[in-house]
């Protein structure tokens, strides 16, 4: 009798190596699951992200244009340094490098829409960095009309 409790106390000391073996596949299951998931969440989060940053812009060239003569926008930007100058001094809240912000300022073109020799619109362009080059939202396109996501430069926007 007294051999067979200490038998019983000895299995009850620890996990077995199958037993083991199956949590470690369940959570290698789940973390394949997972794993990708949190890689789309996280680029989404990027496109979102820059999208309010446009937003932003747009305001700041609204106000930028209502404080200026004859009402017009920007006519032209070096850089993206001095990008966000403008921005900044007009309410935007833009960050000391695109690199810093998480897009690469790809141009900005002011146009003009009526043909009276008045460029009264622009376009601007911003890449999302970090984001593969086949997501929707990639390249943004901002106009004083809204803000287009595209999947690749210049086409296949939303």
């Amino acid at each position: 009798m007294l051999m067979q409790r200490s038998q019983v106390r000895k299995r009850e000391q620890g996990f077995t190596l199958i037993e083991l073996m199956i949590v470690v596949a369940i959570i290698g299951i789940l973390a394949a699951i997972a794993v990708p998931n949190f890689i789309n969440y996280r680029d989404k989060s990027r496109v979102a992200a820059t999208v309010a940053t446009s937003e932003s812009i747009r305001a700041a060239f609204a106000s930028y244009a209502a404080d200026s003569t004859d009402n017009l926008f920007p006519s032209a930007f070096a850089d993206y340094a001095a990008l966000s100058v403008v921005v900044n001094a007009n309410g935007g809240t833009l960050k000391a490098t695109d690199v810093l912000q998480g897009i690469t300022w790809s141009g900005y073109t002011s146009i003009d829409s009526d043909g009276d020799g008045v460029k009264d619109t622009y376009t601007m362009s911003l890449v999302v960095t970090g984001v593969p080059g086949t997501m929707q939202g990639k390249y943004i396109i901002l106009s004083p009309s809204g803000i287009q996501r595209c999947q690749s430069a210049g086409t296949n926007c939303q």
